[in-house]
């Protein structure tokens, strides 16, 4: 299981960097394909292997939760690129940028804590 595990997400990191270069290049060579499907293609592959790295990594239950809102994002944020503009694409699009905002958000709180219980540490030190 985790062979395959590595494997999986080596490979869908592989194939979403590749996907991520087709989307620039047609930008400038391939300009008649359909634009949907090849910028929703890295961001999709992306958070499943995000997703599928989980499981080798064998996070926390809280760490796991803060990856399985980026990777949610990630992939709603490629079923939102291959949606007809609309009501639900707008929806869809809030929705991602909420979850980003919650993990930017948890990040910084989480570091700024860090940064606090350090300071802390030092003052105590030098009060000692």
């Amino acid at each position: 299981m985790h062979k395959l595990s590595y494997i999986f997400s080596w490979g869908i990191v592989v194939l979403a960097l590749l996907a991520g270069i087709l989307l620039l290049t047609s930008d400038f060579f391939f300009t008649n394909w359909p634009h949907a499907p090849i910028s929703a293609a890295p961001l999709l592959l992306i958070g499943a292997a995000y997703l599928g790295f989980q499981v080798l990594t064998q996070p926390q239950p809280l760490d796991l939760f803060k990856a399985f809102i980026v990777s949610t994002a990630f992939i709603l944020w490629g079923i939102d690129q291959l949606l007809p503009t609309g009501w639900p694409a707008m929806a869809l699009g809030d929705v991602v940028i909420v979850l980003y905002v919650i993990d930017l958000g948890w990040m910084m709180i989480d570091r700024l804590k860090q940064k606090e219980q350090i300071m802390r540490r030092k003052r105590e030190e030098y009060a000692e």
